[in-house]
């Protein structure tokens, strides 16, 4: 789901830790209308002067979206006639049966980089993905 409209990080940073540390899992998953519904949001509202990456949290597994996998990857992959304006996106992988191989493709197909996380690490993860910017 998505935790609001698209700000500057430096604007949302603090508001949007506690967002996610406030998530609870549960109902089906929509990762592909999702990660289609934030590239399409800020490749229409992001500002291509300045950078723009998302940061998905997931298990990769997709139980309910009308998009597919290599539709996602084609929107994607669409992008990177931008070059270096490109948007990044960024993958955690969480849990023990995450879809690793989703997770990346995802990721890779933008040049970002896909995490493994578990309780003990998000931490780590989110200090490794804030050294791009």
């Amino acid at each position: 789901s998505s935790l609001g409209e698209l700000t500057e990080l430096s604007q949302s940073r603090d508001s949007m830790a506690r967002r996610v540390s406030g998530l609870v899992e549960g109902g089906g998953t929509r990762l592909f209308d999702a990660v289609q519904f934030a590239y399409d949001d800020l490749q229409q509202k992001g500002d291509p002067d300045h950078i723009r990456a998302i940061v998905v949290l997931s298990d990769g597994m997709d139980t309910e979206s009308s998009q597919t996998l290599d539709k996602t990857l084609s929107l994607l992959n669409g992008g990177s006639e931008e070059g270096g304006n490109s948007i990044k996106l960024f993958t955690i992988s969480y849990g023990e049966d995450a879809d690793q191989d989703t997770l990346s493709s995802l990721s890779d197909i933008t040049g970002a980089s896909m995490f493994k996380a578990d309780p003990k690490t998000i931490d780590e993860i989110y200090k490794q993905i804030a050294t791009f910017f």
